[in-house]
């Protein structure tokens, strides 16, 4: 019983200092665009409206809120049919607060 209960702390503290020090917060999904206005050449940012399916990462989730907020910063060419779709994710070592999409 002892052993299982030093198992047990152990494992709670390494996911939760792992939890603390997520470098990127990404959620895969499926996104409605309302409208997407270019940033410069080649980059985008597409305004969401709506979500067809969203799973955050279990262990760095991004929030679903940030990124209807936000948007999404897309390659112009990657908006098909009105959607987008892919990996979400936003990298913390980064000093932006954008989102992207792998």
């Amino acid at each position: 019983m002892k052993k299982a209960v030093i198992a047990l702390s152990v494992l709670l503290s390494g996911s939760a200092s792992f939890a603390q020090n997520c470098t990127v917060e990404e959620a895969q999904g499926i996104a409605l665009v309302s409208s997407v206005e270019a940033l410069n050449e080649t980059q985008c940012r597409a305004k969401i409206n709506g979500i067809k399916m969203f799973s955050p990462a279990y262990n760095c989730p991004l929030s679903l809120d940030e990124v209807l907020v936000y948007g999404v910063v897309i390659n112009c060419n990657r908006v098909y049919e009105g959607r987008i779709d892919g990996i979400f994710y936003r990298d913390n070592t980064k000093n932006d607060s954008n989102i992207y999409l792998y």
